[in-house]
């Protein structure tokens, strides 16, 4: 096990571009991910198989939860075989023994499929396992239930998507109308990552959170990201144009396998026109193109049309299984801290 020496450029080229190109890579396992939580301290370690290959990576980023007490969150992560809990469990070890002593809890959610047995193979290795018995949506830092596009054709009545015309005979029919719709009234699409794209997009992401009566990022932190994936491909801003103004944004990520629809912004007053339908069309060619496995729509409150967020994923997500992942997996350091720490999420 080597901790990353961020001193090091091409021991950080070699660990970036394990997270970025193994199949279950995340973006938020790279250190770039750690340099946009600049509140947050970061660790990264990785393990190396018998042929001095990385094989393991995990990402650790620390902010005070308690007073006094470090939390430890390994987001989206570790970008390992997380079936083979002995090697989590020396990470964790591993991360401890560089991590402050104020640390009270060491986080993961790694992206695998909630299974009853690997759930007990956790708990059974000294685990705290946070998954079926959490019902909000909001009850873990990621929720756990996401609607997934898979390329390969994986669920009833699903064929492989293998062009521009069988990706669009996998959404439901008024989608493709949608779309089509779109089209017919003049809205475009653009893609890039530029300053200008984030100011652009951020109009219609305030728009939104507005309109739903939630709260919304900062745009600081927005030019952040921008800055630091301006070279990068692996960034994409999607704008929907229409009529000179941008109508719907989307942001995206393609990391390992899959894209990952990260943020969204729309102007309401356009709904008309299905801008964001056009937005989520460009974004799974990108996703076609790259030679995706999966593109993730992200997460939803429950698997049922009454919830607005999957009722909009779930048209296009149409004969794709349900993706309800593993959860949380916590290694406890403190067990007075961690009780006090769960209340905010009763």
């Amino acid at each position: 096990m080597t901790v990353l020496d961020l001193t090091q450029p091409s021991q950080v080229q070699r660990y970036q571009d394990f997270v970025r190109t193994a199949a279950k890579g995340q973006v938020t396992q790279d250190p770039l991910w750690g340099d946009l939580k600049a509140n947050w301290g970061h660790l990264y370690l990785y393990h190396e198989n018998q042929d001095g290959d990385i094989d393991a990576a995990m990402a650790v980023l620390t902010v005070e939860a308690l007073p006094g007490k470090l939390l430890a969150y390994c987001p989206k992560g570790p970008v390992a075989d997380v079936t083979n809990v002995g090697l989590v469990k020396e990470l964790v070890q591993e991360a401890l023994a560089n991590l402050p002593e104020n640390v009270f809890l060491v986080r993961m959610d790694p992206e695998v499929l909630y299974n009853q047995d690997l759930d007990q193979v956790y708990q059974d290795a000294g685990f705290v396992t946070r998954n079926v018995k959490v019902e909000n949506m909001h009850g873990n830092i990621q929720p756990r239930k996401n609607v997934v596009l898979f390329y390969d054709g994986r669920g009833e009545g699903a064929q492989p998507i293998t062009d521009e015309a069988s990706l669009m005979k996998h959404f439901k029919s008024d989608y493709r109308n949608q779309i089509r719709r779109a089209i017919k009234d003049g809205v475009t699409v653009t893609s890039g990552r530029s300053k200008e794209d984030i100011e652009a997009f951020f109009k219609t992401y305030t728009m939104m959170a507005k309109a739903q009566g939630i709260t919304h990022r900062p745009i600081e932190y927005f030019y952040r990201m921008q800055e630091l994936w301006a070279d990068s491909d692996l960034f994409r801003v999607f704008l929907a144009h229409y009529d000179g103004q941008v109508i719907a944004a989307g942001i995206g990520f393609g990391y390992g396998e899959k894209i990952w629809y990260m943020y969204a912004g729309s102007n309401r007053e356009f709904a008309k026109h299905y801008g964001p339908y056009l937005v989520q069309w460009e974004m799974l060619k990108w996703g076609l193109s790259l030679g995706k496995v999966a593109y993730d729509f992200g997460g939803v409150g429950e698997f049922d049309h009454t919830d607005g967020l999957y009722k909009f994923k779930h048209g296009f997500a149409y004969h794709d299984p349900q993706v309800a992942y593993i959860g949380e997996l916590d290694w406890v350091v403190d067990q007075a801290a961690y009780q006090k720490y769960l209340e905010q999420f009763a």
